[in-house]
């Protein structure tokens, strides 16, 4: 009796450890759309900045943790420059233009993810984390009715240390699942505690 006893014990607590899902691992793919709020004017005459990149999940129950790489672009909006310009010259800026200045932004990320509302279908989490940004600005030209006034030099590629935080919502299809963030990512430079830069994520995990 003793022993069907122990048999029977040991049979649950091997059902039970069996039911708790163990490490798990997987790689995806992801867009990212950013609006960046740089130092002084320039967050004044840059668009919309459009990039992507790839990330990899080490599943721990309802923590996470997510390795990723991006590449993000940024140009100067050619509206908003010269709306920019007008404050100073008035009608005329309608004939002055920028070339180049397109800032590019790589960067590496660890973030932990943590489901706050898990649920059959969707799962709402918060993120954080740190990593390294290495950013540069391109050389620029200031164009005035066609013909060339000034050569703008550029920013050389430096590399800084950030953090981020935020929170997004999995939607768990099958064996992929499909999920949207949005992070604010504060990036130490130089001059200024740091440049806060909002970033939007739509990405598929394998």
């Amino acid at each position: 009796m003793k022993h069907l006893v122990l048999c029977c014990a040991l049979l649950l607590a091997f059902s039970a450890s069996a039911q708790i899902p163990g490490p798990s691992v997987a790689f995806g793919v992801h867009g990212n759309l950013t609006n960046t709020n740089l130092v002084g004017d320039f967050k004044e005459i840059y668009g919309l900045g459009y990039g992507g990149g790839v990330h990899f999940d080490l599943k721990l129950g309802v923590l996470s943790l997510r390795l990723s790489g991006d590449y993000i672009s940024l140009s100067p909006d050619k509206t908003k420059y010269q709306a920019f310009l007008a404050r100073y010259f008035g009608s005329a800026a309608s004939g002055i233009t920028i070339e180049g200045a397109r800032i590019d932004v790589f960067s590496g990320n660890l973030n932990a993810k943590v489901g706050l509302v898990p649920l059959p279908v969707v799962t709402i989490y918060a993120t954080g984390g740190a990593g390294l940004v290495n950013l540069g600005v391109a050389d620029a030209k200031v164009v005035i009715n066609g013909t060339t006034a000034a050569q703008v030099p550029g920013i050389d590629k430096q590399t800084k240390p950030s953090i981020n935080a935020g929170a997004g919502l999995d939607i768990h299809l099958g064996g992929l699942t499909l999920y949207g963030e949005v992070k604010v990512n504060w990036i130490m430079t130089e001059g200024e505690t740091s440049t806060q830069v909002p970033l939007a994520t739509v990405g598929l995990t394998f």
